[in-house]
């Protein structure tokens, strides 16, 4: 009853430790609405009953609702541990059972076949709590039985004692209506089981899907050799960027930067060392960022092309490339000193929101790179005509 083989031993437990916070939910709803049909119960019987009786018997009840409600609470709070459920789980099960006994035990002590009215009151009340119980108690099946079952014997093996065919009759029809809401707890709690481990692989789904959309956001947006971003990503820091700008009045300054002789890199040394070459590249890129607290980050825009946009003036820029230039000449590669891999840099500044575009800074910036190619690369140009700079 406590498993269901095949499954998630993991899964079971959290099946388990939410149909026990249901039940625990319920209680303090159901529990003080049994006890004012308790109430009422013992007013029907206090001109036909013991005086004495009706008050022990009442005031059981009062004590162990009490308690149910306490240790339900207090354990239910407990941190979500194998050891706290078998507590929670337990002090459910003993308070439903011990409830039922004492429910059960109105049937001897206030059934009386000679009071018709003492007799139809008991059938209601006990019957209507085994009915009304069938919900609220059947979220584990074990807890409903455990009630119903003790709630409704003493009754009912008082009626079958008469000997009188009316009260064997009724006996027989309580019978029958408890196996039938035994049947239908255990439908019912079948039912509830199903639901919930419905929602949890729900949510493992839908966990899934979200980690497969950040992993598909990756890829869409990363570059796969470098681990840096793409040019999509690009794109889209370039107009996230542009947009701020626009809001701020600030200058948005864009770096690009080609790889030296890179093809003949390649052909010389093959695709894979020129690979490495361009993941040694991408890790400059991010060091001097982190180093300059530079608010951008790289991308790989072409083959051997990178990128980064910066907010700021065209002096900082430049000098960011610089920095980036001499870090690159730097690199230890394994190829000796005639083979040093090195980089030439454009670098052009733009206003937003003085009607500068994107178009242009682009532009202004590829020519500015273009200009260091021509001027015998490893260089930094900055396109003066977007803004002042100290290097040319």
């Amino acid at each position: 009853m406590d498993g269901n083989t095949g499954l998630s031993p993991v899964l079971d437990q959290r099946v388990r430790r939410e149909q026990y916070r249901l039940l625990s939910n319920h209680l303090p709803v159901v529990l003080p609405g049994s006890l004012l049909i308790a109430v009422l119960l013992a007013w029907g019987f206090w001109n036909t009953a013991d005086h004495t009786a009706i008050l022990v018997w009442l005031s059981l009840l009062v004590a162990v609702i009490t308690a149910r409600l306490g240790l339900a609470s207090y354990f239910s709070r407990l941190p979500e541990r194998p050891e706290a459920d078998h507590l929670l789980r337990n002090t459910l099960l003993l308070g439903s059972f011990i409830s039922g006994c004492i429910w059960g035990s109105a049937g001897i002590l206030f059934f009386d076949p000679e009071n018709a009215y003492g007799f139809a009151l008991l059938v209601i009340v006990l019957g209507g709590l085994v009915a009304g119980s069938l919900g609220s108690h059947s979220y584990y099946f074990p807890n409903f039985p455990l009630f119903a079952i003790p709630e409704f014997l003493p009754l009912m093996g008082g009626l079958l004692a008469v000997e009188n065919d009316f009260y064997t009759l009724i006996g027989l029809m309580m019978a029958l209506f408890l196996m039938l809401n035994l049947f239908y707890s255990k439908k019912y709690a079948d039912m509830i089981e199903r639901s919930i481990r419905l929602q949890f692989a729900n949510d493992a789904l839908l966990e899934r899907l979200k980690a497969s959309n950040r992993e598909l956001h990756e890829y869409s947006y990363t570059d796969s050799l470098t681990g840096i971003g793409n040019r999509r990503q690009f794109d889209l820091d370039f107009d996230q960027t542009w947009q701020v700008a626009e809001t701020t009045e600030a200058p948005v300054c864009l770096i690009l930067m080609d790889v030296d002789h890179f093809k003949e890199y390649n052909d010389t040394y093959g695709h894979p060392q020129g690979d490495e070459v361009l993941k040694s590249l991408a890790l400059v890129l991010l060091n001097v960022c982190e180093e300059q607290k530079v608010r951008g980050r790289p991308m790989r825009i072409g083959g051997e092309e990178f990128a980064l946009l910066l907010k700021g003036d065209l002096d900082l820029a430049i000098d960011i490339a610089e920095t980036i230039r001499e870090s690159v000449r730097k690199m230890k590669i394994d190829r000796g000193e005639e083979h040093r891999v090195t980089a030439s840099f454009g670098v052009a500044r733009a206003q937003p929101a003085r009607g500068g575009s994107r178009g242009a800074l682009l532009d202004a910036a590829d020519k500015a790179l273009y200009k260091a190619k021509a001027a015998g690369r490893d260089r930094v140009i900055a396109d003066r005509k977007s803004g002042a700079g100290k290097h040319g």
